[in-house]
């Protein structure tokens, strides 16, 4: 489970942690972490002003792949475990969805379905998405400030199928009151491909 670092987010995040709850409740084996610099993860920056400058970097456009690296990080490490089975699923919240869905990409052989909730369209270059035939679930809500409806809709129409949008009504980027509903609403299109692979 991919997090946003910005505005306090990291794994402890209310949509994460809905997230990781429903899916133990129904069955999966789940893993949400910190990217490095981020809540009590360790980091290879010195100090609290070069880890500022890094995720400024990091979330104003395409220099994010230290979170792509530690993400593809916790997916060996969670492949690796004696009691996960080959069919993993990618689910990122915000910036965190830009990394889950690059990751998703980059390790094709290992995912079988990405789930993106708050995908910031318009921010971020998603052209290699265009060729993706993953199945993909896009989480939205008219009320985001991070990314606007009419951003979402024109960034979902170009990408490749097979692909699924849902509309989180009455909500705005942080769920709040919509959590589980948000976290069934992955959790039951991560069931519903496990059952057709």
């Amino acid at each position: 489970m991919c997090t946003d670092p910005n505005l306090g987010g990291d794994m402890d995040n209310n949509v994460i942690t809905s997230l990781a709850r429903v899916s133990a409740d129904m069955g999966f084996t789940s893993l949400r972490f910190n990217y490095r610099g981020v809540g009590n993860s360790e980091s290879h920056k010195e100090d609290t002003a070069q880890i500022f400058q890094y995720w400024e970097e990091s979330l104003s456009g395409e220099n994010y792949m230290g979170a792509v690296t530690d993400t593809h990080a916790a997916l060996n490490y969670l492949v690796s475990q004696v009691d996960v089975n080959s069919v993993v699923f990618i689910a990122g919240y915000s910036f965190g969805a830009i990394v889950g869905l690059r990751v998703g990409v980059e390790r094709s052989n290992k995912v079988t379905g990405i789930a993106s909730i708050s995908t910031p369209f318009g921010i971020y270059n998603l052209d290699y998405l265009q060729h993706c035939n993953k199945p993909k679930l896009f989480i939205y809500s008219q009320n985001d400030f991070a990314t606007s409806e009419e951003d979402t809709l024109k960034g979902f129409a170009i990408l490749s199928s097979p692909k699924t949008l849902k509309l989180i009504e009455n909500s705005d980027h942080f769920y709040r009151m919509q959590e589980d509903r948000v976290s069934r609403e992955v959790c039951d299109y991560f069931k519903k491909l496990l059952r057709d692979t």
